[in-house]
């Protein structure tokens, strides 16, 4: 009897990673997954490329392509499906993700900015860009104002102010047409035009990153 049973277990312990194999030689590489999904992406199959980037998370959850397909997931329910909540889901995954990349300052500014812009959801909109401001208070990238303009699109908010009523109470407090000042909150003010980076520019950017990598 303790024979069949060491047989049996020997037998499954076999089976197991004989199983294991079999997945990890069925793994497309990386790029596979990429071309299969934009090949999906132009024919409008839009949840076959989701499931095509879906399936290169889950194989290769660290890797830099990884945040690409997190990126492309999100362009696609936002722009194709407008299905605005899975994009601000999978935008706060990616931050989840890879909490250190400069991509999840991009997917936690974005989470507020539909919020905002596109869902005129006005509660969670301000609470989103507090969180956002709570991790990210300031800026410090010179070619990056993301949290300045979270400042300023908190105080509109807040203050149910146009970005116009900010220019006027800016003058008024500071007793002077201060035109830089003003510019500056027409900047920031203007990012709630700006809508999320088409998936193909998404693609072109990571790809340049990539190669400025290596």
């Amino acid at each position: 009897m303790y024979k069949i049973i060491v047989k049996h277990s020997y037998l499954l312990f076999l089976s197991l990673i004989l199983i294991a194999c079999s997945d990890s030689t069925n793994l497309k590489p990386e790029q596979e997954y990429l071309d299969v999904a934009k090949q999906k992406l132009d024919a409008k199959d839009y949840q076959g490329a989701i499931n095509e980037y879906e399936e290169l998370i889950k194989n290769y959850p660290k890797s830099q392509n990884a945040i690409t397909a997190y990126n492309q997931i999100a362009g696609i329910y936002f722009e194709n499906l407008k299905n605005y909540q899975e994009s601000i889901n999978t935008y706060k995954r990616l931050a989840e993700a890879f909490p250190d990349s400069k991509e999840a300052k991009q997917s936690l500014f974005m989470v507020a900015f539909i919020y905002d812009e596109t869902l005129k959801d006005k509660t969670n909109a301000i609470a989103s860009y507090k969180a956002f401001l709570e991790k990210y208070p300031n800026d410090t990238d010179p070619n990056d104002n993301m949290s300045e303009s979270a400042k300023t699109m908190l105080q509109v908010l807040e203050g149910n102010l146009s970005i116009e009523d900010m220019i006027k109470k800016n003058i008024e407090t500071t007793g002077t047409n201060d035109t830089v000042a003003n510019e500056e909150i027409k900047t920031n003010g203007n990012l709630k035009k700006v809508e999320p980076e088409s998936n193909d520019k998404v693609a072109d950017d990571d790809k340049k990153d990539e190669g400025a990598r290596q």
